[in-house]
């Protein structure tokens, strides 16, 4: 009798067990975003608990297409579960679609990620209720992280600098505060003291840099869907706190701003004989005598769409 007790307690458990949610992994609630304004910032947010462990950090992933390596951009929390994000204005359009997932991890490493969400684009003035603006978002998300007859909270500090970086995931690329750079993911590690993006002690201010690049152009629609690729010499001016690129797309100049070591040029470029016309998106790190950056885009052209990958390597000379 004592045996088939025990059993059926067993068996109770083990239910219990499988009815019960994974311990220890993040959930997401999130609501889909359906439309998006081209060329203005799009708001994202959701609700991340864990029951276990401590909510480590929020991510939002996004690309112009499925087929595209994503960017990541770190969410910010605004409390109670509550974190947001945005995606650039830049990134939003010429095409006619944003795909954006969130992903979250906690203190034991494990993680959760959302499906892809598919965004469509309008222009100006379509829609507009239907938008959230990055604004919007951050504030809703503080308003909502807040208990009712609370004061809000001081406004938070100003972002400290760009420092060191730790290498962790191979074959990625992130903005806003970390570059993908040899094939890895950077992350910041450290801050540096004082505000704005040049002036740390490691920065480069003025160089030369020659060196090479590969770019490569994947169809991603039509009857041949072969990758083809293109490679040369290219030159990267470092002047008083800008970064240009001359080389990489035919006469062609990509400019950005330096942040520290860390730079993002984006550009809409022409067709060339080789390749359709395109948004690149160019985000590297130069450090001392060396810059090495990786290149993204996709095709603006609608009869020849797809993607562009590749990156540059250049010495100071």
């Amino acid at each position: 009798m004592e045996k088939l007790k025990f059993k059926g307690m067993a068996a109770a458990l083990a239910f219990a067990l499988l009815a019960a949610p994974a311990w220890g992994v993040p959930t997401i609630v999130h609501d889909p975003i359906r439309v998006g304004e081209k060329g203005q910032p799009l708001g994202v947010r959701a609700t991340v608990r864990d029951a276990a462990a401590r909510v480590e950090a929020v991510a939002l992933f996004y690309a112009a297409s499925r087929g595209m390596t994503p960017f990541r951009s770190a969410m910010s929390s605004s409390g109670a579960g509550v974190w947001y994000g945005t995606i650039p204005g830049h990134m939003m359009g010429p095409g006619e679609q944003m795909f954006y997932y969130i992903q979250a991890e906690n203190a034991d490493g494990e993680t959760k990620e959302t499906e892809w969400q598919t965004v469509k684009l309008v222009e100006a003035g379509v829609a507009p209720a239907a938008i959230p603006s990055a604004t919007s978002v951050a504030q809703q998300a503080q308003r909502e992280a807040r208990p009712a007859g609370t004061p809000a909270a001081p406004p938070a500090a100003p972002p400290a600098k760009v420092g060191k970086a730790k290498y962790l995931i191979p074959a990625s690329i992130i903005v806003g505060g970390a570059v993908a750079i040899g094939g890895a993911l950077a992350i910041a590690t450290h801050n540096s003291g004082g505000s704005g993006g040049g002036g740390d002690s490691a920065a480069v201010t003025n160089a030369n840099f020659g060196g090479n690049f590969d770019l490569c152009f994947t169809p991603t629609a039509g009857s041949n869907l072969t990758t083809f690729c293109e490679s040369g010499l290219v030159n990267v001016y470092v002047r008083n706190g800008g970064v240009e690129i001359v080389g990489l797309w035919g006469a062609e100049v990509l400019t950005a701003e330096l942040n520290g070591l860390l730079f993002s040029a984006v550009k809409d470029v022409a067709a060339t004989i080789r390749f359709p016309a395109a948004r690149l998106i160019v985000s590297g790190e130069i450090t001392g005598a060396t810059c090495a950056a990786r290149v993204d885009g996709y095709s603006s052209d609608p009869l020849q769409p797809g993607n562009f990958g590749g990156r540059l390597e250049a010495t100071k000379r």
